[in-house]
């Protein structure tokens, strides 16, 4: 598989990997429509951290797709990484949270 084919195949996954979290986003906010006061206070910040992060993610993912070189792409690519686990883990605990109560 050439590099061509590598970046669009990670390009593919990366897309699909900002959609799942913005469902996922979308999915605990219309939990939250139903939850207590008190927690539903917290996790609206909780929720709007996690949007504010995923508009990061998607320039990230901008950047990735408009990078040139293999090396740009490549540190690119790791910051995307970093920042979709990151956000993954947030909204992993946030539902955890909203599962608790």
């Amino acid at each position: 598989m050439n590099m061509e084919q590598q970046r669009k195949n990670y390009q593919d996954k990366a897309h699909q990997t900002l959609d799942d979290l913005f469902k996922g986003i979308d999915s605990l906010e219309e939990k939250l429509r139903n939850a207590s006061k008190d927690f539903g206070t917290t996790m609206e910040k909780n929720i709007s951290d996690m949007k504010v992060e995923g508009e990061k993610l998607k320039g990230k993912f901008k950047e990735m797709c408009d990078a040139d070189t293999k090396d740009s792409w490549e540190e690119i690519r790791n910051g995307f990484e970093k920042a979709a686990v990151s956000l993954r883990e947030a909204f992993s605990n946030a539902w955890k949270n909203m599962q608790s109560k």
